[in-house]
């Protein structure tokens, strides 16, 4: 039966889309879902056809509407009188929420996600949930592309709404948010409606699949490094090594380079990390000790040392720290360990006179292109780099990849731009 449908649990749905020219029957829904709170299929095909058949009673004689909120022990009551449905505020939803993402997703992201949320919100200025309909969703997405980016960071805009913003930023000029961040501010209100339709507080999902134009690839949404710029990069290491602050001036962009790891994994490690796998040495990127943290999942992980790396000395420098981390002058925060480093690289990068779009994740960028171009197996370069298969027979199944087959990928990455660059006996930072 085509209205039945099966949730992930094993119960059985009924699920009907609605035409334009009935929804007003049906206090303007695109679709009438109920649980039918059975894993029988024969009970749900019942059950269905008695739904169906009041359905098409309501839509044949738009007067029966009437008489089934009269009747509310009709199995079809709730869906369509939409008043049997609690009203709740958009804000309490989103307060509900974002205390349920807060027990899935780090501290930093429910953050970012409950101030995105509250800007789309307040733009779209309707205090009740399911008042919220696809045109306003579409409204409020060319309205963004026309909000100021770092709104808090200038005074012209204290106190002001949204949309005072938008209307002074209009004399102004100051930068807006870009397709890519527009789009993702309409992706995670789209997650905030599907899960608010999964918990009942609403029948729609207004921000579902609104369309993008796409204006570049997403490889291109950050810039890898050219041979050219990681010799620039790694010259001015070498020629500062001495008025070093820090020793992660030195080590973490060759670690992120020989590595492709991201600036936090490396920030976090601790000496009891980097230990030799049948004979190789190796990097264990992981969240057992304190402070440490995970993107997700498939982040844990053993990545071996490049030989440039222990050319250069790494190990020693390693054993050599007196503390249990490796870079213990690095502070936890909020956001992890990177905090200071991100801050030193951003800074360090643009007197080099390096654009936006290169920053110290750039380098793991640059890791898996030269991947791509080598031709190295997604399946490998997902397993060094941590990312998902999207294949259950490889995410749940499939066991980690021998050490020395990793170790031979790892060497691939280019030496060269830090061969030439860096003396391979200097002393160590």
């Amino acid at each position: 039966m085509r209205y039945l449908h099966i949730s992930k649990s094993g119960i059985w749905q009924f699920r009907y889309q609605l035409p334009p020219h009935h929804r007003h029957l049906f206090g303007d829904r695109r679709e009438i879902k109920r649980s039918l709170k059975t894993s029988n299929k024969a009970e749900a095909t019942i059950k269905a056809l008695e739904l169906e058949i009041q359905l098409r009673k309501t839509i044949l004689t738009p007067e029966a509407s009437t008489s089934l909120k009269k009747h509310p022990s009709s199995p079809i009551t709730s869906q369509v009188n939409t008043s049997s449905i609690k009203e709740i505020s958009s804000h309490e939803a989103l307060e509900r929420f974002y205390r349920y993402k807060a027990e899935h997703i780090s501290s930093k992201a429910v953050t970012m996600l409950e101030a995105k949320c509250k800007i789309v919100l307040e733009l779209v200025g309707k205090p009740h949930l399911r008042s919220i309909r696809r045109s306003d969703a579409e409204a409020v997405a060319s309205l963004l592309r026309t909000y100021p980016t770092n709104l808090k960071k200038h005074r012209q805009f204290n106190g002001l709404s949204g949309h005072q913003a938008i209307e002074l930023n209009k004399d102004l000029g100051l930068p807006t948010l870009s397709d890519e961040s527009v789009k993702d501010y309409c992706q995670k209100m789209s997650g905030f409606f599907e899960w608010c339709q999964l918990n009942e507080l609403t029948e729609i999902n207004p921000f579902k699949a609104i369309r993008f134009k796409k204006t570049r690839r997403d490889s291109e949404a950050k810039s890898a490094y050219t041979s050219i710029e990681l010799e620039k990069i790694f010259s001015k290491l070498a020629r500062t090594k001495q008025e070093h602050k820090h020793p992660y001036y030195f080590w973490l962009p060759l670690l992120a380079y020989f590595t492709g790891a991201r600036l936090n994994e490396l920030c976090q490690l601790y000496k009891a990390d980097i230990y030799q796998v049948e004979g190789i040495w190796a990097i264990h990127i992981d969240n057992r000790y304190e402070g440490q943290k995970l993107k997700n999942l498939t982040s844990r992980r053993i990545v071996p040392i490049h030989d440039q790396l222990l050319n250069l000395g790494f190990i020693e420098f390693m054993q050599s720290v007196q503390h249990e981390r490796v870079f213990p002058e690095l502070k936890a925060s909020r956001d992890g360990f990177g905090s200071a480093a991100s801050k030193w690289f951003g800074r360090f990068k643009t007197k080099l006179g390096f654009d936006k779009g290169q920053d110290f994740h750039s380098f793991r960028h640059t890791v898996a292109t030269q991947f791509k171009r080598k031709s190295i197996s997604h399946i490998v370069a997902g397993e060094l780099l941590g990312h998902s298969q999207n294949n259950i027979t490889y995410d749940r199944y499939g066991k980690g990849l021998d050490t020395l087959q990793l170790k031979e990928v790892i060497n691939m990455i280019d030496a060269p731009p830090v061969s030439k660059s860096l003396n391979v006996q200097t002393s160590i930072p």
